[in-house]
């Protein structure tokens, strides 16, 4: 039998031939590592690695196929296809390098990795029905030549094929290596090292051509003019054109707009930006700025403006609305105490009333008619902006509005089911309608041979048909010839590879306005004239201006509107294409010419986030992350954590490129101020991420010791609020009362104290916690605390102070004190009109009376707080938690204890800081129900816990609780009066007359001997 005949029994076939990325990474000289290090450390460090690469990898979409000793392969557009494989690969093995080389600054590791990284076209087959250890094998070149050019890299660092290099030299920074020799391959193969990340962005977006011929879309058009019918009758619809790029989502939108616009109905157009996901609702603050300029002649209109524009949109805007959305316009940092809607609000509601806001000013127009909305590119959109979307289905049910959205994902599942939402999913152009399109551009007829190749070229994507189309013409000198070769060989000549190159190829024809678009190109995606024009000073050109714009827009390279509005490229790989033709050197001169023109006033300012990025580009990292600093707090103001988080990462990456300066140092303790409270936001105030931040910030404030401290308070508050245990919290308060109390700032002196008091309590310090409160309640200023509340626990410390302060009055046996001071708490809540605060007090009150057996008394607070707090979860639960309590000691004790079960576990309550409170409460309800073993495991865990842990102020009550579970279970008298006399040690190093009372009374009623005092 001949080799072609013969066959291999390996079972059952399946599988698909597919474009994939290739990454595979080893650790260098892990031989040499092993001999320096002991085996299980060499293993530990291994471990590590491959724990982070896989994390790195799955993170970025990849999947990890193996790891094999010290190394590892994995695929990217595989098991899912992603247009953006080899650009997120080399992303991965960018950050997998840093990781490393962090790890080794951190640590003093010499763990280091190699990475090759390798793009082509394999065979994935199915082999689930065979013998084999896998399910599935993938078989082509990409995974042996990523592993064979790992060997090619200098250590901690990633060379990449030729292939992935043309796939991603938009995104990344390359250095060219050179051809090498490979075992295994007959002809050198070229090999790139990708430097940095050019930029966040994506590769493609739509093309907004509106006089390119609209074909193939009559199903789709007509289903979104049904949607529209439904809409001008009072039934709002949303609809979402989604697919790849170039699909030709926003020339549907197109046609559909003029088709709207016959009927002379409103159409609002909002664009999402390739950079905007680090700007809280860029699409419509953007747009909202430029209706107020065009509509008061003032291409920097003030504040009042804004508010006096959005007032007149009709009543549905209203005051605090315009208020609101004029603060997301102009809203610094500094300025927090004029936002008074903003103020006592959590980060949810801010970004709900946000949201409502926008939407207001969305649809104010309806009273007078049909609106259409239009939100482009909604992947691109930060998250607010996407709640923004999210809310509108809702929101326009009953309105005359149709909205429409483009993106390149598919709707959530969530949404499909809703009666006026529809979904269309966009499928590339037949070949006849590809035909069409070229008859259409061409103005005649073309040949079916040219119409074929077009078809075949472009797969059927409407974008790089018609890019493609205009090529062939404008190269051809509009004359057709029916050869094949010829229109090849056009495309080799300008190594047109993919869209990216065709556009280049069409750029590099332009002439003198290709320099236009050059310049124009640094500035960005969108850009106005006066800062063209002053770009555009230092180098003369032979026409005008003017002319070369309206040339660039014939050419289909730019759109223009008026004359006093921004100037936006037709499409983001237009833009990239100018941008990437230009020498590294010259951007980089003409990016510091940018920042040079706004610093000096000579055009008008940039968002932070757009000189964030321009800075850097001019080589000024220290100016680039000012910049992002500011947008990170901008955004965190307008609680937008994760444009917060992302601009913070902008912001620490260019401080590691800057030289170190007094300047640099408290830009450090400024980013961290910001960083602290997101981590804390997105990732859990127990997180080891906040916790690391904030313990940072406190190494940098102590090598500070000329500064007032109180300018960092928020990382010492935030040091505090972190600890990973109580003792080490109350310890931190001591630190912060002590580095804050010769501060001239009474409110950080306030905070301080209030840290201290909070966790005092915790620790049975009563007495020192009734002296920080009094202490604190003197320096207490309602003015000040308005602004403090939601910065420093979200209550006031007044309210909070006077209810400590009940508690510590009633442990030392001041009953009748600490009601009246539990009173005043909720009396000055009342008073500021603050419901968190309000809710605090309340809070006191319910567990006082739990303290004293008031069962009623509980019940009738809890019912109060639940009334209350319907959009304050936490307080719900501990209602619900202290109700269950109550109901089950007076009336059916299991019922009780498997509603309060259900609340502590369901809610997430049993490790919050009233849990040695809970325990004793879950255990009095056990005992109560006959469930004595499991009575004693609970006091034995909480007093176990309670000891280990530093938060000791109950810990009498449950050794008392646990010496009377065990009397009537019939234990010694000895086991019995260890715990009365532990609890009465405990009672009285904490002077808790109310407990040492309780546990003398059951030593009496129980006829025991009275406990010796420890020596």
């Amino acid at each position: 039998m001949s080799s072609e005949e013969r066959e291999f029994p390996v079972g059952p076939r399946s599988g698909e031939r597919r474009q994939v990325t290739a990454l595979f990474y080893d650790i260098v000289g892990s031989t040499a590592l092993l001999h320096q290090l002991d085996p299980e450390e060499f293993a530990a460090l291994q471990r590590t690695l491959h724990t982070e690469a896989a994390a790195l990898i799955s993170g970025n979409g990849g999947y990890l196929e193996r790891v094999q000793g010290d190394g590892g392969c994995a695929y990217f557009g595989y098991p899912e296809p992603s247009e953006d494989a080899a650009e997120f690969a080399v992303k991965t093995a960018l950050q997998l390098v840093d990781w490393c080389q962090r790890l080794s600054q951190q640590v003093g590791s010499n763990l280091k990795v190699r990475v090759g990284v390798a793009t082509g076209l394999v065979v994935v087959a199915d082999i689930s029905n065979t013998r084999l250890p896998d399910h599935t094998e993938v078989i082509g070149i990409p995974p042996a030549l990523a592993a064979r050019i790992q060997s090619e890299a200098a250590p901690n660092s990633v060379v990449v094929s030729d292939t992935t290099h043309r796939l991603t030299s938009s995104a990344f920074e390359f250095e060219e290596i050179g051809l090498r020799e490979l075992k295994g391959f007959g002809e050198p193969v070229q090999l790139w090292r990708p430097l940095a990340h050019r930029r966040q962005s994506d590769r493609f977006t739509r093309y907004r051509r509106i006089s390119a011929p609209l074909v193939g879309r009559d199903d789709e058009l007509e289903l979104c003019a049904r949607r529209w019918a439904r809409a001008k009758d009072g039934h709002g619809q949303f609809v979402l054109l989604h697919g790849d790029v170039g699909i030709g989502k926003s020339r549907l939108v197109a046609e559909l707009r003029r088709v709207i616009a016959a009927q002379d109905a409103v159409a609002l157009v909002f664009q999402c930006e390739p950079r905007g996901s680090t700007e809280p609702l860029h699409p419509f603050l953007e747009s909202i700025r430029e209706a107020v300029s065009e509509a008061t002649k003032d291409p920097q209109p003030p504040r009042e403006a804004v508010v006096h524009f959005l007032r007149k949109l009709g009543p549905e805007v209203g005051k605090l609305n315009a208020e609101i959305v004029a603060f997301l316009l102009f809203g610094k940092v500094q300025e927090r105490s004029s936002e008074a809607w903003q103020i006592d609000l959590s980060d949810d509601e801010i970004r709900a009333r946000a949201v409502e806001a926008i939407l207001a000013v969305l649809t104010a127009s309806t009273s007078s008619g049909p609106v259409l909305i239009v939100i482009e590119d909604l992947h691109w959109a930060d998250t607010l902006t996407k709640a923004v979307a999210t809310r509108l289905p809702e929101w326009i049910v009953s309105r005359p509005v149709l909205f429409v959205a483009t993106s390149r994902e598919a709707m959530a599942a969530e949404h499909l089911g809703e009666p006026n939402v529809l979904s269309i999913a966009l499928a590339g152009l037949t070949a006849q309608a590809t035909s069409e399109l070229l008859d259409r551009i061409w103005e005649s007829p073309c040949p079916a041979e040219l119409a074929d190749f077009v078809y075949e070229k472009s797969d059927g994507v409407p974008l790089f048909a018609e890019q493609l189309a205009l090529l062939l013409r404008e190269g051809m000198e509009a004359t057709v010839q029916s050869k094949r070769t010829e229109w090849d060989e056009l495309l080799r000549e300008g190594r047109v590879l993919n869209l990216q190159d065709l556009i280049a190829a069409r750029l590099a024809g332009l002439g003198q306005l290709r320099r236009v678009a050059q310049i124009a190109s640094v500035i960005g995606r969108e850009f106005r004239w006066k800062l063209l024009v002053a770009l555009m000073e230092p180098e003369p050109l032979a026409v005008d201006l003017n002319a070369a714009l309206e040339g660039l827009a014939q050419a289909g390279i730019v759109r223009l509107k008026t004359p006093d509005s921004a100037i936006r490229f037709r499409h983001v790989l237009i833009q990239e294409a100018a941008y990437d033709s230009l020498l590294k050197s010259e951007r980089r001169e003409i990016h510091a010419r940018i920042v040079r023109l706004v610093q000096s006033g000579t055009v008008a300012s940039l968002p932070d986030e757009a000189m964030a990025w321009h800075f850097e580009q001019a080589g000024q990292p220290l100016e680039s992350a000012r910049c992002a600093i500011q947008a990170a707090e901008a955004s965190a103001l307008r609680s937008a954590m994760h444009e917060a988080d992302r601009m913070a990462d902008f912001a620490e990456r260019q401080l590691m490129q800057a030289s170190e300066s007094n300047d640099a140092s408290d830009l450090r303790l400024r980013l961290l101020t910001v960083r602290g409270p997101v981590a804390a936001a997105l990732f859990g105030k127990g997180s080891e991420h906040a916790r690391s931040i904030y313990e940072q910030g406190l190494s940098l404030c102590a090598e500070r010791n000329d500064q007032d401290r109180a300018k960092w308070f928020p990382l010492y508050w935030g040091w505090w609020f972190t600890s990973p245990d109580y003792e080490t919290q109350r310890a931190r308060s001591d630190i912060l009362v002590r580095d804050l109390e010769g501060s001239g700032d009474p409110e950080v002196r306030l905070q301080s104290l209030h840290c201290a008091w909070a966790t005092n309590i915790d620790a049975g310090l009563h007495s020192r916690c009734l002296q920080c409160v009094e202490d604190g309640l003197r320096l207490y200023d309602e003015d000040r605390a308005r602004f403090s509340r939601s910065r420093y626990g979200g209550h006031d410390a007044k309210v909070c102070g006077l209810g400590e302060r009940a508690f510590s009055l009633w442990f030392v046996g001041d009953d009748i004190g600490s009601s009246q001071s539990v009173e005043a708490a909720k009396e000055w809540a009342v008073h500021i009109s603050h419901l968190n605060s309000l809710l605090h007090a309340l809070e006191f009150d319910l567990e006082l009376r739990c303290y004293r057996n008031d069962h009623e008394g509980v019940i009738k607070v809890a019912d109060e707080i639940a009334h209350l707090a319907q959009a304050v979860p936490d307080a719900l639960a501990k209602s619900a938690l202290f109700r269950a309590w109550a109901d089950g000691m007076i009336g059916d004790a299991m019922a009780g204890l498997s509603e309060f079960e259900a609340t502590l576990i369901g809610r997430g309550m049993s490790t919050s800081e009233g849990a040695p409170v809970y325990d004793g409460m879950r255990a009095e309800l056990s005992a109560r129900a006959g469930l004595n073993e499991q009575a004693l495991s609970i006091l034995d865990n909480a007093v176990f816990t309670s000891t280990q842990s530093g938060q000791v102020f109950w810990l009498a009550e449950l050794l008392r609780q646990r010496a009377l579970l065990r009397h009537s279970r019939g234990e010694s008298e000895q086991a019995v009066g260890t715990d009365m006399a532990r609890a009465l040690q405990v009672g009285g190093e904490q002077q808790a007359a109310a407990l040492v009372a309780r546990v003398q009374s059951n030593i009496a009623r129980l006829g025991l001997r009275a406990p010796q005092k420890s020596a």
